[in-house]
């Protein structure tokens, strides 16, 4: 599965938006690929990944070695005492139901420092065949366990969805166009 999703998501294209010095949070970081990325690139950077997932938290926890730049939480964004200089989602935010998204990127708004930036890798609906393929593809995840999702369907925004909801946390956002050879609808949007 990290084999696959270093193949099929650009992680190194996500990683020079974020800053290079600060608390950064990792939202929804799964077993801590991008997490660790981030604190490898740059010491100066604390690095905390986030997810609700035991399984997936005690696996990433055993990728921390003597690196004292990163460390691993269980729950979700409300559990995150400190202000954070950015605040990144890497195509997760699909798996909760629309209402809770933008629950989440409300908080998120909340923990970042005045002039924090949120870094949200996700798909567009457009060119249709490629969203038809994220979509069945994330179906098969979901429905083998790869991917957790608190129910089966899937709800990824559209881009102005997207950008609504993000003005509606606070946030002025745009949109980055992240064209690829991949058969992913990629897009990310950068926010403070």
């Amino acid at each position: 599965f990290l084999r696959g999703r270093v193949l099929l998501s650009d992680l190194e294209a996500i990683e020079r938006y974020v800053p290079a010095k600060g608390t950064i949070v990792d939202l929804g970081c799964g077993y801590g690929l991008f997490t660790n990325l981030m604190a490898m690139r740059s010491p100066a950077r604390r690095v905390i990944g986030v997810d609700p997932s035991p399984a997936r938290i005690r696996l990433a926890r055993t990728t921390v070695g003597n690196r004292p730049n990163i460390e691993f939480i269980l729950g979700g964004i409300a559990d995150i005492d400190a202000e954070c200089d950015a605040i990144t989602i890497v195509d997760v935010l699909y798996l909760a139901p629309g209402e809770e998204q933008c629950r989440i990127l409300r908080e998120c708004r909340r923990r970042l420092h005045e002039g924090g930036s949120l870094i949200w890798k996700a798909q567009e609906r457009r060119p249709r065949w490629k969203f038809a393929w994220t979509y069945l593809q994330e179906l098969i995840t979901t429905s083998a366990g790869l991917t957790q999702a608190g129910r089966r369907h899937l709800v990824f925004m559209s881009r102005e969805q997207a950008l609504n909801g993000l003005e509606n946390a606070g946030f002025e956002a745009r949109a980055i166009e992240m064209p690829s050879r991949r058969p992913y609808p990629d897009i990310l949007y950068f926010a403070s």
